[in-house]
């Protein structure tokens, strides 16, 4: 008499329980991360721009308008940190994103974009 192999029911149904739960998680993070990849982007056009070489204030400025054209709202003008690296300027700034997960769970997430590569 032969042995059957292979998963059963019970079995296929955690794993595809699994494969789901992974799914809702990653659904709720990539935002973040598009937002993130966004924000990087922004840094990179001031930077490279003649904006770029003007004040801190107009650098702020000109990220404020960037940043409603892209609908940003975690990351204020105000945290945007200007350094010069010789004679290229270098936008940074830090923020933290919290994403509510399910139920009273949640994801806590930092990031430090910057125009610097």
């Amino acid at each position: 008499m032969k042995r059957q192999r292979g998963v059963t029911f019970i079995g296929m149904m955690f794993i595809a329980g699994l494969i789901v739960f992974a799914c809702i998680i990653g659904l709720k993070l990539v935002p973040a991360y598009i937002e993130y990849a966004t924000v990087v982007n922004i840094l990179r056009d001031i930077a490279r721009s003649p904006e770029g070489k003007g004040s801190p204030k107009d650098i702020q400025s000109s990220f404020r308008k960037h940043a409603q054209i892209d609908a940003i709202d975690t990351v204020k003008p105000e945290d945007i940190e200007v350094d010069k690296d010789g004679d290229q300027v270098v936008l940074r700034a830090n923020y933290s994103v919290k994403i509510k997960l399910f139920g009273n769970l949640s994801a806590c997430i930092d990031f430090a974009p910057s125009s610097g590569s």
